[in-house]
């Protein structure tokens, strides 16, 4: 089982590095995120991670698959799924499947939250780096909205544990999240009650206008 594992990370790493490399002169930033991104900011996964996710403004994303071209396994598309609206494509490198998520939004019950990547979460994201690639990953505060709405507790409780061992360093990203974004109380309940209630400075509100 271990030499598996060990050679499912040497084949993403492989693939990333590729990857960089041919984004690295794209006109526009790109994040990488889901289980790969989790991994390399040492969230505790229970498998390694199976495919890659990469994460674009709208606009920005026709112009990375203009780039990863050559690797396209089909034609970017408008896709409605569920609690998910976004425009995807996917491609083929290495062993390993990229997909690359443009204008990402999730919409479920007492919450909408949109993905400005350009704008909030690239000042934001850690630079992280791989056989001397280096490239940025999502936050993670975005990970833990994102994994908390589509309720995966195997994800949004470790991530919560590293934010809590460095709020300072997360939780002005969330803070703008939760502004920015549609939230009931319910949901920042349930985000304060995660991080143990960090901002004691002043009461967590529901982010359109009522208190909690």
């Amino acid at each position: 089982m271990q030499q598996q594992e060990n050679k499912a990370y040497a084949e993403l790493t492989e693939a990333l590095c590729k990857l960089a490399a041919s984004l690295e002169k794209a006109d526009g930033i790109w994040l990488l995120g889901g289980s790969c991104g989790l991994w390399l900011q040492g969230v505790a996964l229970a498998t390694a991670p199976r495919d890659i996710d990469i994460y674009a403004d709208l606009d920005t994303a026709s112009r990375l698959h203009e780039r990863l071209q050559r690797f396209a396994t089909d034609q970017p598309r408008h896709d409605r799924s569920g609690l998910y609206t976004s425009q995807l494509s996917h491609y083929r490198i290495e062993e390993s499947t990229v997909e690359l998520v443009g204008g990402f939004e999730v919409h479920t019950a007492g919450a909408y939250y949109r993905t400005e990547v350009d704008a909030l979460l690239a000042p934001a994201a850690q630079r992280v780096t791989l056989r001397d690639t280096s490239f940025s990953v999502m936050p993670l505060a975005h990970e833990l909205v994102f994994n908390l709405l589509r309720q995966r507790p195997d994800r949004y409780l470790p991530i919560a544990g590293l934010i809590r061992k460095a709020p300072e360093q997360h939780l002005p990203l969330l803070d703008e999240l939760l502004q920015r974004n549609e939230w009931s109380s319910d949901w920042v309940g349930r985000l304060a009650e995660l991080l143990d209630r960090p901002l004691l400075s002043r009461p967590w509100r529901e982010y359109r206008g009522e208190e909690t």
